[in-house]
């Protein structure tokens, strides 16, 4: 009896849960909007053709004769002289070799050479008292490296 009722309750709950994804039955048919020459698309692909047209009209228009575009005006305006680009690459050229002969000068560079001695203790051991002036250095401020 209780195996009965439970049967009947899960068959109600697995009735009653829908599905995320897309059948394959007839019943799912699927509708899709009619299509027609008066979409969106068409009427878009339209108005840009009309634009570009009147565009090449007022673009003639504008550029009668041997005058120069506004654009091409605007454009020669905005930009450096060639003399102003001639400074700024000598400014370049110069920093570059600059730069070049600094590394050459430091990969010329060698380190000071370091001279070690066998037995570094031996300044320890020295008294510096009853020193013969001329014979000995005064070493009491010396300090020894061991690395």
């Amino acid at each position: 009896m209780v195996a009965r009722l439970l049967n009947s309750q899960i068959l109600k709950q697995s009735r009653q849960v829908v599905r995320s994804y897309a059948t394959e039955t007839k019943q799912a048919a699927q509708h899709f909007p009619e299509e027609s020459f008066g979409g969106n698309a068409w009427r878009n692909g339209v108005i840009a053709v009309v634009a570009a047209v009147a565009w090449y009209r007022i673009d003639q228009h504008i550029t009668q004769g041997d005058e120069k575009h506004p654009f091409t005006k605007w454009i020669e305006y905005r930009m450096s002289s060639a003399e102003e680009k001639d400074n700024i690459n000598q400014a370049n050229l110069a920093g570059a070799e600059a730069a070049a002969e600094y590394k050459l000068f430091a990969q010329d560079a060698q380190r000071a050479p370091i001279y070690r001695m066998r037995y570094p203790e031996s300044f320890e051991r020295a008294s510096p008292r009853a020193l013969v002036t001329g014979n000995q250095v005064d070493l009491t401020d010396l300090k020894i490296r061991s690395d």
